[in-house]
């Protein structure tokens, strides 16, 4: 199975306050360590809430009550997850509310919604920082990270079985089902590597190609291998095929790795979900590219 970004559940205790007395503890929990707010288009406007099910709760775990400040911050480049880059627009972030105030065993809650401006290019993976700081009476303060996560370009297909299901068409095959890319992963003039998409049944399809981010076990990994950091990096020459009955047609996928120092010398496998459809019904096969990026010393040596 492919990894999800998924929310989990992160706990950042401290000790704030020494006084001449008893110790007094400043206790937050955030609901969220990681959140994916999942595909965007250039122009869109995404809400964490409806994202990800549920508004950022920040709990007051402690002894006393707490003025909480949310902050939106961009990561430093070398901080940030694989396959993403910095959010460039942190203005473009709007948490609501901006402040407020948790009770001791109560949490507040704070919604964000993301306007994605238009000259933005489909297909980049950004994160941003949600900060939530606590502070007590006497001043002592406690910061909890919410990393966020956001991709560009239209939803890519989920796991998820369609209502009704899949069509059965045992006509409509992979030819091979999964292939190796020569060329190192991040070359731009990599040839890629050509499939086989055989339609032995009796009706005309419409057969659509996209990278996924999910999939289920008709698509595993080798050994060594990673899921892809991001996606979109998996490109076809044509993202849409007509097959008549009785045909074969020939499709093309590639990699492009940025060449940077984070993904060289590793092992990657990106999945493209290859769907048919006829009649309203849609089928699924999975086509697997296997690719390497090298370490930087040895493909530099290469050239």
């Amino acid at each position: 199975m492919s990894p999800r970004a998924a929310t989990s559940i992160a706990v950042l205790v401290g000790l704030a306050l020494l006084r001449a007395g008893p110790c007094h503890a400043l206790s937050l929990r955030s609901s969220a360590a990681e959140a994916a707010l999942g595909d965007a288009s250039p122009g869109a406007s995404v809400v964490f809430s409806r994202a990800t099910g549920a508004r950022l709760r920040v709990e007051d775990a402690g002894r006393e009550a707490v003025r909480l400040e949310f902050e939106i911050v961009s990561p430093r480049p070398d901080a940030v997850k694989d396959g993403y880059e910095p959010w460039p627009f942190p203005d473009r972030v709007r948490v609501t509310p901006a402040r407020t105030e948790a009770k001791p065993g109560e949490a507040a809650e704070a919604d964000l919604a993301v306007s994605v401006p238009k000259s933005m290019a489909a297909g980049g993976q950004y994160e941003f920082d949600v900060l939530a700081t606590g502070r007590d009476r006497a001043g002592a303060s406690l910061t909890l990270k919410t990393r966020t996560l956001l991709s560009i370009g239209a939803p890519l297909p989920p796991a998820a079985e369609p209502p009704g299901g899949f069509a059965e068409r045992p006509g409509f095959q992979l030819s091979p089902a999964s292939a190796e890319q020569a060329a190192p992963a991040w070359d731009a003039d990599a040839a890629g590597a050509e499939f086989k998409i055989v339609n032995a049944g009796e009706e005309d399809l419409t057969v659509s190609l996209s990278p996924v981010r999910e999939w289920d076990d008709e698509a595993p990994l080798r050994g060594g291998e990673e899921p892809a950091a991001n996606p979109r990096w998996l490109r076809f020459d044509a993202a849409s095929l007509k097959v008549r009955a009785g045909a074969i047609a020939r499709a093309r996928a590639r990699i492009l790795v940025p060449r940077e120092r984070r993904y060289a010398g590793r092992k990657w496998a990106f999945v493209a979900a290859v769907e048919a459809e006829a009649g309203g019904r849609r089928t699924r096969r999975y086509f697997v590219l296997h690719a390497t990026t090298p370490d930087l010393g040895e493909d530099a040596r290469s050239r």
